[in-house]
């Protein structure tokens, strides 16, 4: 078992939750992904989240999922880490996943918690452990209320990460108090899950994040991030406020859809999602097309 201190060095700095770029037939754009592994490394982020909910993970077979894996685990250098989404409301179907993907060449598992189930403190522990006990490679706490419709307590969150042998989490909810009250309470390391809340997150001590915006803008981040331990305050808020406008839309619509027509503007890939999402208005294309370029243009100078 890893110890903390291990955890808090495998689970710190920037993480791009990775898009699954597709064809107009919507089968995987193998280039396309490529370019945009390409870019994350030349952005020199942490490491990679694969199938979470911005890789549409809903949509992707396993067969999918664990060929993304170990495309990317071929293709990114060893300094950049992989997480591979392989949560889900099935906890068997779970496991099984978790060891493929760690046979794939998966870090580490971003398991969330199990949607439309709700189930209690002892079913999750249940449910995580199971997990976490039939893999070597460290499990992730994903915790998504504004997807699972499942908000836990500060209790649930000790005792679940505590009971459950979890070694991180990416916290999602969007509120501060809560990361704050659960990074202190768990000791574990905290990753933000929402690109909006990162800087404040920093200051109290997350140790890095699961990121929308970077995968587009990963030496952003990095920069903010940098800029931030090194005492730098002034940059790394004047970095977070250039990129609040692409961030916020990016979340003009459904996550991912704003990001795969952000994606198309960059020259990455289709604006193409599967169902049931939908691809975002044309009015809403084009006001994410003005954005990411004006942003392009004021993050010159700046990293």
């Amino acid at each position: 078992m890893a110890s903390l201190q291990n955890s808090a060095i495998e689970f710190e700095g920037v993480w791009t939750a990775i898009a699954t770029p597709f064809r107009e037939d919507r089968q995987i754009d193998w280039a396309a992904f490529e370019k945009l592994l390409e870019i994350q490394e030349q952005g020199h982020v942490s490491g990679i989240v694969i199938s979470g909910t911005t890789g549409e993970s809903p949509t992707l077979t396993p067969t999918e999922k664990l060929s993304l894996v170990r495309k990317a685990r071929a293709l990114l250098s060893s300094k950049i880490r992989i997480m591979a989404g392989t949560g889900d409301n099935n906890t068997q179907q779970s496991v099984e996943l978790s060891k493929l993907a760690q046979d794939a060449g998966a870090d580490s598992l971003l398991v969330v918690t199990p949607p439309y189930n709700k189930p209690t403190t002892a079913g999750l522990v249940r449910h995580y452990r199971a997990i976490s006990e039939a893999v070597k490679i460290p499990v992730c706490l994903y915790h998504v209320p504004g997807r699972t419709a499942h908000m836990l307590t500060l209790d649930q969150m000790v005792t679940v990460c505590r009971d459950g042998n979890i070694r991180a989490v990416k916290e999602a909810s969007a509120d501060l108090g809560f990361f704050s009250r659960s990074l202190k309470s768990t000791g574990l390391p905290f990753l933000s899950g929402d690109d909006t809340t990162y800087l404040p997150c920093l200051a109290v001590g997350g140790t890095g994040i699961i990121s929308v915006v970077t995968n587009i803008f990963p030496k952003a981040f990095v920069a903010l991030t940098s800029a931030f331990l090194n005492g730098d305050f002034r940059k790394a808020q004047t970095i977070h406020h250039t990129l609040m406008p692409a961030i916020d839309i990016l979340f003009c619509e459904t996550n991912p859809g704003p990001l795969k027509a952000a994606l198309e503007v960059i020259g990455i890939g289709k604006n193409v999602v599967r169902p049931p999402l939908a691809e975002v208005t044309e009015s809403n294309r084009r006001r994410i097309a003005e954005v990411i370029t004006a942003t392009q243009e004021n993050l010159k100078g700046l990293i």
